[in-house]
């Protein structure tokens, strides 16, 4: 997904972030559901006197709570890139963690490497030799606008 904000005639900002499986809210609707599911089958149990069963249920619960709630914090990472008229500022943000690069806008350029058989295509930024790839948790179609995006500035 690619937000494109006008912040002034002269400065873009693009935020782009992988599509998500699931929103937060309908993993805690699928979290919440399953566990009244469980609820159910464990007081069924213990109508027929299986009360060893109930304990594993319940672990089985709490993971999967766990393995929901590490999808939903992985999923909220997404690149900000702030282009003005004399720098372009590249931010990737992950929970808390931010890395931030700049680039002087006069000598960068955006570069496409069209994809092959064998990888997908590739946007990036090079500062002395080095690149930093841009849109790399999104998919083809959402990269080729992106770097048209960019090329438009």
């Amino acid at each position: 997904m690619i937000e494109h904000k006008k912040i002034n005639p002269e400065t873009h900002e693009i935020i782009v972030r992988p599509n998500p499986a699931m929103s937060w809210s309908l993993i805690k609707k699928i979290y919440f559901s399953f566990t009244i599911l469980i609820l159910i089958i464990a007081i069924v149990l213990s109508y027929i006197n299986l009360y060893l069963a109930i304990p594993f249920y319940g672990v089985e619960t709490i993971f999967l709570g766990y393995a929901l709630y590490i999808t939903a914090l992985k999923s909220t990472f997404y690149e900000k890139i702030r282009i003005t008229p004399t720098e372009i500022e590249i931010s990737f943000v992950q929970g808390k963690k931010i890395f931030k690069e700049k680039f002087t806008k006069e000598w960068s350029k955006f570069y496409f490497n069209p994809p092959t058989n064998l990888k997908h295509s590739e946007i990036y930024i090079s500062k002395s030799g080095k690149k930093t790839f841009i849109g790399t948790k999104i998919n083809e179609e959402n990269r080729k606008k992106l770097f048209n995006l960019l090329k438009a500035f």
